[in-house]
């Protein structure tokens, strides 16, 4: 497995902020730094990330063919995405939710049901695309800048990107998009020298804090909430995202996520209010582009 050195060549690890400019690079309005692994592969870790780098490293829990760690596949996803426990030195439940970018992949949106589409809604999602992981990871701290009070959301990590090579068609990408994605990622950054650029033939994969609870269907199907609070809390929280300036083009119950207060099992609230946590982002949008 190829390695990562998080020291940089130090004796420690150093801060974030003291890392040498040339690992730094900032991408989409995002702070990332890169390490290049000893066989060629790419990670960039974000200023959030850094704090866990240590747990990060894909010899913690990837070995190019399988899961190092046992990886769960999670309930209702419809793309590749994981939990998987990583062993941290401090906090004993640590988990990292491990997503496989679909970007450049077909759309096949659902909404869900009983959720009301607008004419304007319904184009969009006709011509949406998933975010590339760049932007994914952008759009998500931005709308992290703006929803405290209103929904939590997973941490992103860090970006892989293994040296494994594959042909477009293996990944089920569109070629006729990878100009339209590269004219994108390099428009956000603003050094030439050290700009990145996306590769159509390796995969990358996401890196998230795993979120403890259980989803809002997972919710009704136990009979936590009904259906009629299902169908609300998914139509309110759209309405709250709406309000914030985004949208998840296939906003679902399953990408709600509700917690439990530890003692009682009643779903936690606070002023009144249920606490949500928003899990999913590949779909995720300004709500007036």
């Amino acid at each position: 497995m190829e390695g990562f050195d998080i020291n940089l060549g130090r004796s420690f690890k150093p801060a974030f902020d003291d890392v040498p400019a040339r690992y730094r690079r900032s991408i989409s309005g995002v702070d990332y730094l890169h390490m290049r692994g000893l066989q060629g592969g790419d990670l960039f870790v974000t200023r959030d990330g850094w704090i866990n780098a240590s747990c990060l490293v894909p010899d913690r829990w990837f070995t190019g063919g399988q899961f190092r760690k046992p990886g769960q596949a999670l309930a209702g996803a419809t793309g590749a995405v994981y939990r998987v426990p990583v062993s941290h030195p401090v906090r004993k439940n640590f988990a990292l939710v491990v997503k496989f970018s679909r970007f450049g992949q077909d759309v096949g949106i659902t909404v869900a049901e009983d959720m009301t589409v607008t004419p304007e809604f319904r184009d969009r999602m006709e011509a949406a695309e998933f975010l590339p992981p760049f932007e994914e990871f952008a759009n998500l701290l931005r709308l992290r800048s703006c929803c405290r009070g209103s929904f939590s959301t997973l941490a992103p990590l860090a970006i892989y990107s293994p040296p494994t090579r594959y042909l477009a068609w293996q990944l089920r990408r569109k070629d006729y998009l990878q100009w339209a994605y590269e004219r994108q990622l390099r428009a956000s950054q603003q050094d030439d020298e050290t700009k990145v650029a996306y590769d159509f033939e390796r995969l990358y994969i996401l890196l998230y804090r795993w979120m403890d609870g259980m989803d809002v269907e997972e919710a009704h199907r136990s009979g936590f909430v009904s259906r009629q609070q299902m169908i609300s809390l998914t139509r309110d929280s759209a309405e709250t995202l709406r309000k914030l300036g985004w949208c998840v083009l296939d906003h679902k119950p399953r990408h709600l996520i509700l917690r439990q207060n530890r003692k009682s099992g009643r779903i936690l609230s606070r002023n009144h209010r249920t606490v949500l946590g928003l899990v999913d982002y590949e779909l995720l949008y300004p709500s007036e582009v």
